[in-house]
């Protein structure tokens, strides 16, 4: 446990781990999160505070802040998360590496505590850096946009039946941010080249989610006969499955299915390092 502590410090002090956490509120503001329908313009947070003043704002249900705190989740963030998550130990174990500080760490300790303490360390603050990215997004949307009570009516009515529980979206970011630092870890295990360590994860989550919308198009391709089997596949294994465990449509089929690819990617990581001669590799 004191090993962890020290690597996840390491992690949690690190200029990578503030860019990520910069990266994410970006991202988040820069998401799309209402659509004009007689002028179709697209608005994001950002773009939304620029052009419209709060007047405007509290005319449409998507402008409250609770509504701006749940859409946000659906933009670039969702594509971007695996390097975000890399940026937050990638760079300081390539550097590890590349000074031999490997070898004085497993002197220190053992192989097995060294590399499972750098392991974990990376998956948590990996979730950290989104969901502190994601707390200080939404302590800005609080203020910058409108709440109910000072929506329309009729934009107040709406958003009666509507339920946001922050605790829960928090959580899915973490667990969303902490799985997508699992395959850069592993990564590190078989290659020295940190722009591949970072790259290798984002190209996964992009075949992942092309996979996803693939099976969901051919299993509602005949909306008389649904292929029930290959949507039920597809809503447990796409890849936001963990995101939006706030959800009313999420599963415990999606939470099982991704610890277990976790452990896979863990246990690889581990019989990786732990097998090697060279302490420094």
């Amino acid at each position: 446990m004191r090993a962890i502590i020290v690597e996840l410090r390491k992690n949690l002090t690190s200029a990578g781990f503030f860019i990520c956490v910069l990266f994410t509120v970006v991202l988040l503001f820069c998401a799309e999160i209402y659509t004009d329908r007689l002028t179709m313009e697209r608005y994001s947070a950002i773009r939304a505070l620029l052009d419209l003043d709060r007047a405007e704002l509290a005319k449409q249900t998507e402008f409250e802040n609770i509504m701006v705190m749940s859409n946000a989740r659906n933009g670039w963030i969702t594509l971007f998360v695996p390097i975000i998550t890399a940026f937050c130990f990638v760079l300081q174990v390539c550097a590890e590496r590349a000074g031999n500080a490997v070898r004085y760490g497993i002197c220190r300790s053992s192989k097995i505590k060294y590399n499972l303490s750098r392991c974990f360390s990376g998956i948590v603050s990996g979730g950290l850096a989104l969901a502190l990215g994601y707390a200080i997004f939404c302590g800005l949307v609080f203020f910058m946009f409108p709440n109910a009570s000072e929506m329309s009516e009729f934009s107040a009515q709406a958003m009666e039946n509507s339920r946001f529980d922050f605790l829960k979206a928090m959580l899915g970011m973490w667990l969303y941010g902490a799985f997508w630092s699992i395959p850069a870890m592993f990564c590190t295990s078989v290659m020295r080249n940190k722009y591949l360590i970072i790259c290798i994860p984002f190209f996964l989550k992009y075949a992942m989610t092309q996979t996803s919308y693939m099976l969901s198009n051919k299993a509602y391709a005949d909306l008389e006969n649904i292929n029930y089997t290959l949507a039920k596949f597809v809503g447990i294994t796409r890849p936001e499955a963990l995101l939006y465990i706030d959800g009313g449509y999420y599963s415990w089929g999606g939470l099982l299915f991704y610890i277990a690819l976790a452990a896979a990617f863990i246990a690889g990581f581990g019989i990786i390092q732990c097998s090697r001669r060279d302490c420094g590799e």
